[in-house]
């Protein structure tokens, strides 16, 4: 298959995003929340859905998503809980690179041998996602100057 014009390049591999007919800014809120964009219909819909979501996380006192994949989340809460247990103070916002520098200068000192693994297992995890992110950006750059060679800029 061949693209002729710029108006075929939606229909080429198979459409995108499901042609759901909801907003790229509210696909991403959907997610985001946890949220299925491929089960949404449509825009208010999904408004709706967003409210109703943001509603639920505010009366359980659950902090709203600030631009963090979930996989990340889950990391930042495990390296919280294993600083908790070796009586190490970490804050809220204290990105996971740091707690996870307090956790290790923590074991250097040679008491906290049985958190070593958990410790492995974790950095590993995030280093995972560090490489996934940077995948992520690289193939963007990469389809981002495809565009631009395609259109002729």
């Amino acid at each position: 298959m061949s693209i002729n014009s710029i108006g075929q390049i939606g229909n080429y591999g198979g459409g995108g995003f499901g042609g759901s007919g909801i907003s790229e800014e509210t696909r991403r809120k959907l997610i985001a929340l946890g949220i299925d964009p491929r089960n949404v219909t449509s825009e208010a819909q999904a408004q709706a859905l967003i409210q109703n979501a943001i509603k639920i996380r505010k009366a359980s006192n659950t902090p709203l998503p600030m631009n963090v994949c979930q996989g990340e989340q889950e990391l930042i809460s495990k390296a919280k809980r294993l600083a908790q247990k070796m009586g190490i103070t970490v804050s809220n916002t204290m990105p996971i690179e740091e707690i996870l520098r307090l956790i290790a200068d923590k074991m250097n000192s040679g008491k906290f041998e049985e958190f070593k693994s958990e410790y492995h297992t974790i950095e590993q995890a995030c280093a995972t996602v560090k490489q996934y992110e940077s995948n992520m950006y690289a193939s963007m750059n990469y389809n981002a100057s495809l565009n631009k060679m395609m259109l002729g800029l």
